[in-house]
């Protein structure tokens, strides 16, 4: 949990919210193509907001984040589609397994898909997403995280 809150200081130190219209006036929604299952929205810097100037946001870890909703379930080794429902798809994505607070990356994370673990449980993610600045390096016209859970049968 540490982690991520560091993480998301670092990102609202490094982020410069500017008036992006083509990012629209939230962070977009993110679906994992299994089920449609929608994805929770966790921190962010989005350049519209309630303002229209720019809003940060701040929440919990993925486990606590995802507390109560169900997970998506999977066959092992299944293979997961991510789409962000946005004509301007981010610049930079990661993906990331989170045990125990302890973020992993994951390696087998190729154009917006990823295959399930083999062995049977249940499994966190953090979907990292970043809308570079075209005109300034190291801005971002905005950025968000999205939490899901997958439970391997």
């Amino acid at each position: 949990m540490k982690k991520y809150m560091m993480l998301c200081v670092g990102i609202l130190l490094l982020v410069a919210c500017s008036n992006n219209t083509e990012l629209g006036s939230n962070p977009p929604k993110v679906t994992v193509e299994v089920e449609n299952y929608e994805t929770e929205l966790g921190s962010y810097c989005w350049p519209g907001g309630a303002t229209g100037s720019g809003e940060c946001a701040d929440k919990a870890g993925p486990e606590e984040l995802l507390n109560g909703k169900q997970p998506i379930v999977v066959q092992p080794e299944a293979e997961l589609a991510i789409q962000i429902d946005l004509k301007r798809q981010p610049d930079e994505v990661a993906l990331e397994q989170v045990k125990k607070d302890q973020p992993i990356n994951i390696t087998n994370f190729k154009n917006m898909r990823v295959t399930a673990p083999k062995e049977k449980g249940t499994y966190f993610y953090i979907l990292q997403a970043v809308w570079a600045n075209q005109k300034e390096k190291n801005i971002s016209d905005g950025d968000a995280w999205y939490a899901f859970h997958i439970r391997v049968e």
